[in-house]
């Protein structure tokens, strides 16, 4: 009989190989120079909030390309030592959503740096892309590595820790990244691609072992793809070679952060084969909690919200 155990054996130990490209390490060398070209301008407004315990800032910094990126800059008003933060990165087609969502961290005296990523909420995006299906972004600029929407996306949540390291209040060895979903593969690529990060949160992350994700997943950003993919069936090759740069199957094991991941066995938008294909990829300190019953929505659920107040509590 095929059980939930004999399911998680079989995911368990599964470890693909990467996808890398010859000029990978030069190609995301080149990128994170060209992202330092450009100088950070943040500016805060602070908001007139109800709740007088704490003090919230509209945060606007520019981005890859200079385009502006937005976010809720959070800390408590009473603290006496420097903060550990949080950076937060929402899922595809969500945004940084209110300030009270993050209270269960700012009363424990965490800061929280919550980010819209580009091309949602109130961060726009500038960019020209020559390919691509209109209405979705995760297939902007999918035939050319040096366009891809993902590319300015990694480099914009990477300047979210420069804005962070600018902040004096901040204990810049004691901050965190956090996401779900789309969040949660933002939160493993800019960990790879920046070491300062001391702790990395990925719940049900996407961006992972994309080949196998495009085949399996029946939800989501990727069945964007795969419908470009039905379109223009000449160009899976060319497709496939410019996601490689940006699976984390490919950046995994340039994370030195510790890690804990998520994984729903009914995940029917990021499947839980493909976390695991990357979380076997970390060499760093690393978990990872198996959800046998549930879906996308596990992060979502009340002991796994405690578990991760838990874990951060403990680790950050």
């Amino acid at each position: 009989m095929y059980s939930i155990e004999t399911l998680i054996k079989t995911i368990k130990t599964y470890k693909p190989e990467m996808t890398k490209e010859e000029d990978f390490e030069s190609f995301w060398t080149s990128t994170l120079e060209e992202s330092a070209q450009v100088p950070l301008q943040p500016i805060l407004i602070e908001i007139d909030y109800p709740i007088e315990q704490i003090r919230a800032f509209h945060v606007t910094y520019q981005g890859f390309g200079g385009t502006l990126i937005k976010g809720y800059y959070m800390v408590p008003k009473e603290r006496n030592q420097e903060l550990p933060c949080i950076i937060t990165f929402h899922g595809y087609g969500g945004n940084k959503s209110s300030v009270s969502n993050y209270l269960k961290w700012l009363i424990q005296g965490i800061a929280v740096f919550a980010v819209d990523c580009r091309g949602h909420g109130e961060s726009g995006d500038d960019s020209l892309y020559s390919s691509g299906s209109a209405g979705t972004w995760a297939t902007q600029g999918l035939l050319d590595k040096n366009e891809y929407y993902y590319r300015k996306v990694y480099m914009d949540s990477k300047r979210a820790i420069d804005f962070v390291f600018t902040r004096p209040e901040i204990d810049h060895h004691r901050v965190c990244l956090l996401g779900a979903s789309m969040g949660g593969g933002i939160a493993l690529a800019v960990a790879a691609l920046d070491q300062r990060p001391k702790l990395v949160v990925a719940d049900v992350p996407n961006m992972c072992n994309l080949e196998l994700a495009i085949q399996q997943k029946f939800e989501g950003s990727l069945v964007k793809i795969e419908e470009y993919l039905s379109r223009f069936p000449e160009k899976s090759a060319q497709v496939f070679q410019t996601l490689s740069y940006f699976d984390n199957l490919n950046l995994a094991s340039k994370i030195t952060s510790k890690v804990r991941l998520t994984a729903a066995l009914k995940d029917l938008i990021c499947p839980p084969q493909t976390i695991y294909g990357v979380y076997n990829h970390i060499h760093s300190d690393k978990s990872i909690i198996a959800y046998p019953f549930s879906g996308h929505d596990a992060p979502g659920i009340s002991s796994h919200i405690d578990a991760t107040i838990q874990f951060i509590k403990e680790h950050l």
